[in-house]
């Protein structure tokens, strides 16, 4: 199932229980109901959490990661949900299993995440958990029974009703009208498989086309709108119904389309039970019949990539790239060959996206060609940090923030690359062996202004990283005369020079406003910033404009 997962509104009741029994069978990972998986997890301040340490209090628990669109957009929401939640006896854990705490402290100190946050460095809490989508949240009740296991944004009020329910003892519910309308269309008793071969046909392509219709309305689910879908309820409800479609099919299925139709049917069945290996060998039978089968690639690339088959994935992505090149083909080859180490290679997978991506930018400058672009400099800059070339990662990313500035301000990714673009940046300044020394960025400004903000001042987005706990002075030069230069902490604001102090997770953020005074309104300076603490300096310029 290739479910888009958008914002989800759940309206969650003690009434209209939804039985867990029935989508246990078919849901893989930890179930709802029964006692959550133990794991031990070490914070990014490095304090070790186990899940026996949470015993008597509700724990919410966020897997997220930074390069995730939805994650980014919930941060809002969680952290009012926090704000209004988080008790001695209610408390929240972010884990992230797929980045280093770098680029972790950088988002949590710019989002101001006041909950702990955890790296999942071995990745057995996201196998125990079986995390297969971002972000995903759960609920456990003070006796460690999972009363909740959401997939998707979740909404203040949403998670409000899973809390209240687990501290009750009892499980989350889901439930709304656009969760009902998925239930009816794959409710198995709608397709009647009997009859001739011509008769099977039709019932196996109405039933398959429900399945397709299914993710369409998955796709509708907003909060913003009352609207709710239980995701891991759709996902047992499609397995069951795809179940049948297979054991209809196999009887009739005598034409090369058939066989290959059976395969590929077979192999996302087991892909939803993670039965890895029998998803690979059933989409090689659909590939077998017809090599050029989009949705059999795609879904080998996948099964091949989690059963640890990086050749067969790598192999496949390629397949895919080839047959149809797109900026989003190369980004996911090059993707695959960072995680095998294949560096090289996956230079050259970016280098055929960007190609791709600035052909299309050049015939139609447009939002929707600068966001591709955006996102291959973007994953480009993260092979090249994991690489170890940091001189062409900041040169990426630096791509990536010029880019970005091209798109209209209220464009769906302007704030999201910017920021990504400046919490990389601290990241390589912020890696285990750069420890200690103090680094500082400057980039556009994409957060709430503070109370009392002129609109005319040129506001930037002061990033400063190094040893936590150190203090850290702060000064700006380079303007005009009757130019000011402002460093806003901690709601105050101070001229040209600030002291600061950098916090547990060793990064800062701060607004950095520059307000044109006096005859030279027009002039275009540039301002420089220096950052100092003990013996360690830094600096940061750039050109004082309005972005």
């Amino acid at each position: 199932m290739s479910i888009r997962i958008l914002v989800c509104a759940l309206a969650v009741t003690a009434a209209a229980v939804a039985p867990q029994a029935a989508r246990a069978a078919a849901v893989t990972g930890p179930q709802v109901g029964a006692p959550a998986p133990a794991f031990t997890l070490e914070t990014i301040d490095g304090r070790t959490v186990t899940l026996e340490s949470f015993k008597g209090k509700t724990l919410v628990i966020n897997m997220w990661a930074t390069w995730c669109p939805p994650c980014r957009e919930e941060t809002p929401d969680l952290l009012a949900a926090y704000a209004s939640l988080h008790a001695p006896d209610v408390v929240f854990l972010g884990v992230d299993s797929t980045e280093e705490a770098p680029i972790v402290r950088a988002f949590v100190a710019a989002k101001g995440v006041p909950y702990a946050q955890a790296i999942d460095h071995d990745r057995r809490f996201a196998a125990a958990y079986d995390i297969r989508y971002f972000p995903t949240t759960f609920v456990i009740d003070p006796q460690g029974i999972l009363r909740a296991r959401f997939i998707d944004e979740i909404a203040p009020e949403q998670l409000r009703a899973l809390v209240i329910a687990a501290k009750a003892g009892r499980d989350g519910v889901i439930a709304s009208a656009l969760q009902s309308q998925i239930d009816a269309v794959l409710a198995p008793e709608r397709y009647d498989f009997s009859g001739d071969a011509a008769a099977v046909h039709a019932a196996v392509k109405n039933a398959s086309d429900a399945i397709d219709r299914a993710d369409t309305l998955v796709g509708e689910s907003d909060a913003k709108q009352g609207k709710a879908v239980d995701f891991l309820r759709v996902r047992a409800e499609e397995v069951t119904l795809r179940d049948r479609i297979i054991a209809a099919l196999e009887p009739v299925a005598t034409s090369p389309a058939d066989r290959g139709m059976l395969g590929r049917l077979k192999g996302d069945a087991a892909s939803e039970r993670e039965q890895w290996k029998d998803a690979v060998a059933h989409y090689d039978e659909a590939l077998a019949v017809d090599p050029a089968d989009q949705d059999a690639l795609d879904g080998l690339a996948t099964a091949a990539n989690a059963a640890q088959e990086y050749d067969r994935s790598i192999d496949a992505y390629r397949r895919l790239a080839e047959r149809a090149p797109s900026p989003d083909a190369f980004i996911e080859l090059g993707n695959a060959y960072k995680k095998t180490g294949d560096y090289a290679k996956g230079v050259g997978a970016f280098e055929h996206g960007l190609a791709l991506a600035k052909a299309a930018v050049d015939a139609k400058p447009e939002a929707r060609t600068i966001r591709k672009l955006g996102a291959v400099y973007l994953y480009q800059g993260r092979l090249y940090a994991v690489a170890g070339d940091k001189e062409k990662a900041r040169q990426a990313f630096a791509n990536l923030t010029a880019w970005t500035l091209k798109l209209p301000k209220n464009d769906s990714r302007y704030a999201m690359y910017l920021e990504e673009s400046q919490e990389a940046t601290v990241a390589l300044d912020t890696d285990p062996a750069a420890r200690g020394k103090t680094a500082v960025s400057l980039a556009p400004w994409t957060g709430p202004d503070l109370p009392g903000s002129v609109s005319s001042t040129f506001k930037y987005r002061l990033v400063v990283s190094g040893t936590p706990g150190k203090t850290v002075t702060l000064s700006a030069s380079g303007l005009p005369k009757s130019w000011i230069a402002s460093f806003c902490t901690d709601r105050v604001c101070a001229p040209f020079k600030v002291v600061t102090t950098l916090a547990p997770s060793g990064v800062k953020v701060i607004e950095f406003q520059v307000i044109p005074d006096g005859p030279n309104l027009k002039a275009t300076p540039t301002v420089r910033v220096d950052a100092t603490a003990g013996g360690s300096r830094s600096s940061a310029t750039v050109v004082a404009k309005a972005l």
